[in-house]
């Protein structure tokens, strides 16, 4: 009886270990959908009219405009000369189709409690358009013919929310893109289709935070050409990413299985497959594979379940240091931020949590110096006493 309990015993604790160690492969898969992609049972498009088809609007209460204890400047959008327009993440898991209805209550909610957004709030007005996102499982390697058309609706939303943007508020505004995983995926499109050809839209780009996907340094010879990697801090018409992980961890998905964005393919797609990746460190905000040392991380913040608010800042979080194309960082000291560590060692979900502090003040860095070399130029946004680099 002794052995058999053991037996019993050992394939709980094994199955437990591998439940746990593949929790998201797990996840991902009992989330897909179980018929094929259909484009006649796709949700119905957002009406970029109305608000409600925005997560976030700089004349109304919403999480863009939250600042936690600790950060500044506070939220400068009812003066900011700097628009940001941000595209969420995947934030829909959910078997019912391939395509999240854009205002999907448990998508939206998710999506405005990662406090992304609100990282732009010193700079600029912030717009976040809702959209039909691409379910979790698009991602998956078993999924790419299915996932490549649910990800093409979603592009289309985010294409018809940046031109609503740019026809009802943006004028002749310069403007912040911002973006994060599949949000990025859809911003390389973006960046490609939209901004690169067009001068003026060039003129007016303060810089692209392309986070959280692999962005292949060669398209910027390619169908990224115009624009150019942000190598120094207060660059400008710059493109920055970034996907963090832990200095042992293992990014196979970034380095080889994720698809990028290529207009020369029949499918729209083509595979990283080993191609150099662009990583701009988020605290030194440059290009190199130095090593920074945590106290020069000037604080990050997650939202709290307790109060649904930014909690105050924490400092000195993690080393940092970008090597063969990925943010390689130390463990975080305090648990809430490695408490959904990813498989890998993958710190996905704090890209910008981490740095949440030295992004917004790299931001306002990068608006003061177009604004500083516009002719003429509006007033620059303050500084917070001098601690912008």
């Amino acid at each position: 009886m002794g052995r058999i309990i053991l037996a019993v015993v050992a394939v709980v604790a094994v199955l437990g270990y591998g439940a746990y160690h593949f929790r998201f492969a797990l996840l991902s898969f009992m989330v897909t959908p179980s018929g094929r992609f259909d484009a006649a049972h796709v949700p119905p498009a957002p009406d970029y009219d109305d608000p409600d088809a925005w997560l976030a609007l700089p004349d109304r209460a919403d999480s863009a405009d939250l600042v936690p204890k600790g950060a500044v400047p506070g939220d400068n959008q009812d003066h900011a000369p700097v628009d940001a327009f941000y595209v969420h993440p995947t934030t829909y898991v959910d078997a019912a189709g391939w395509n999240a209805p854009f205002d999907d209550p448990d998508a939206g909610r998710l999506a405005g409690e990662l406090g992304q957004a609100a990282v732009f709030n010193g700079c600029c007005r912030v717009y976040g358009p809702r959209y039909r996102q691409a379910t979790l499982a698009a991602f998956q390697d078993e999924s790419r013919e299915d996932g490549r058309k649910a990800l093409g609706v979603a592009y289309d939303d985010v294409l018809a929310a940046f031109r609503h943007y740019l026809a009802h508020w943006g004028g002749d505004r310069p403007f912040i893109l911002v973006a994060h995983s599949q949000g990025t995926l859809h911003l390389q499109r973006l960046l490609a289709e939209v901004v690169a050809p067009d001068a003026d839209l060039r003129r007016r780009l303060v810089a692209a935070y392309a986070v959280g996907y692999p962005l292949p340094v060669e398209l910027f010879d390619g169908v990224l050409a115009p624009l150019r990697p942000c190598r120094a801090p207060g660059a400008t018409g710059c493109v920055l990413a970034w996907s963090s992980f832990a200095r042992d961890g293992a990014p196979d998905f970034y380095r080889h299985r994720a698809e990028i964005w290529d207009p020369k393919r029949d499918t729209g797609f083509a595979p990283v497959a080993g191609r150099p990746i662009l990583c701009v460190n988020p605290v030194s905000f440059t290009m190199d594979e130095a090593e920074i040392p945590r106290e020069a991380n000037r604080g990050g913040t997650v939202r709290s379940m307790v109060t649904g608010e930014l909690e105050p800042l924490s400092t000195a979080l993690v080393d940092t240091r970008c090597h063969d194309g990925i943010l390689r960082i130390s463990e975080p000291e305090p648990y809430v931020f490695r408490a959904i560590l990813l498989p890998g060692g993958d710190y996905h979900v704090y890209d910008y949590a981490l740095f949440w502090q030295d992004i917004r003040l790299d931001a306002i860095a990068r608006v003061n110096a177009y604004l500083r070399r516009g002719t003429p130029a509006p007033s620059p946004m303050p500084e917070a006493a001098g601690e912008v680099p």
